[in-house]
């Protein structure tokens, strides 16, 4: 394994999208692409899996533990990543999910209560059996809804091969199936994104999405936070493909991008490792699950 040289390459046009800084580290010695675990990875996540009371496993899912598809509901977890977060669960002090999806679909796709969920970006945990919303992003509920209506109306969006995904707190207009992708975003760009601004809303650019969002100051980074709670963790690892896992790094000791064709440049420059898509993920997750 070779080591690879934080979120956007440049600054998103509405400051809300991305409320708190980005302040993960540039490692310029970051590994490059393993597969699946070799020894450098090994030696790399050693201080974890030795001492797994007082460690953390965190992963996003989309690209990281379910290969991506067209559909977002299509998606499924690989199976043998659903037995070794279980098994994790039962050995670390902390194994959990950190995902854009809804807390309540995170759940139906792991469905293993000891594995913590935080869905939304953060905006909403699953606790007890039912989803919590961040107390400051309630107020926005209205204006969510109103500039998904306004979205939904615009009749342009189905023809560029746009679909709007309602995610209650959020929505996301995915353009992975345009015959023309570049225009769609452009499109977006330039009569979606000044609508949202006139909103007052956050937004920003994904793998193929456009994510709408509260312009509050909570992102994947204050999920691993508050998923923390008052637990002793001296290291964390989190695994993830995507512009907004760079907020989650900001709070790992051990980082680890998923590679794919439309992996953000930023998150491989800011990883310490750099593993070659979902099935890699997986080995990685049983080679910290084997502490014998």
């Amino acid at each position: 394994m070779t080591m690879p040289p934080p979120m956007p390459s440049t600054p998103e046009r509405n400051p809300a999208a991305n409320p708190m800084p980005t302040r993960a580290r540039v490692r310029r010695d970051t590994a490059g692409i393993v597969s699946p675990v070799d020894g450098s990875l090994a030696r790399l996540v050693a201080p974890l899996r030795a001492q797994p009371r007082r460690g953390a496993v965190l992963c996003d899912i989309d690209g990281t533990l379910a290969p991506i598809v067209p559909v977002p509901e299509d998606a499924r977890v690989l199976p043998e990543a659903l037995a070794a977060l279980e098994l994790l669960a039962s050995r670390y002090a902390l194994v959990g999910c950190v995902t854009g999806r809804p807390a309540a679909e995170a759940r139906t796709l792991i469905p293993v209560e000891a594995i913590a969920i935080s869905g939304n970006h953060g905006l909403e945990v699953w606790r007890d059996g039912a989803v919590h919303l961040a107390p400051q992003a309630e107020k926005y509920l209205p204006a969510i809804h109103e500039a998904l209506q306004v979205v939904r109306n615009d009749g342009l969006l189905p023809e560029l091969g746009c679909h709007v995904e309602d995610k209650g707190i959020t929505f996301t207009i995915h353009y992975r199936n345009s015959p023309r992708a570049d225009h769609a975003r452009r499109y977006l760009e330039t009569q979606i994104v000044p609508k949202l601004e006139r909103a007052g809303l956050a937004y920003n650019f994904g793998r193929m999405v456009l994510e709408v969002r509260p312009p509050v100051a909570v992102d994947k980074g204050a999920a691993v936070v508050r998923l923390k709670g008052r637990k002793r963790i001296d290291h964390l690892l989190f695994v993830g493909d995507d512009r907004s896992d760079l907020d989650a790094f900001r709070e790992a000791t051990i980082r680890i991008a998923v590679n794919s064709a439309e992996v953000p440049r930023q998150l491989i420059q800011a990883a310490d490792a750099v593993v070659d898509g979902p099935p890699a993920v997986v080995a990685l997750l049983e080679h910290l699950a084997d502490v014998g």
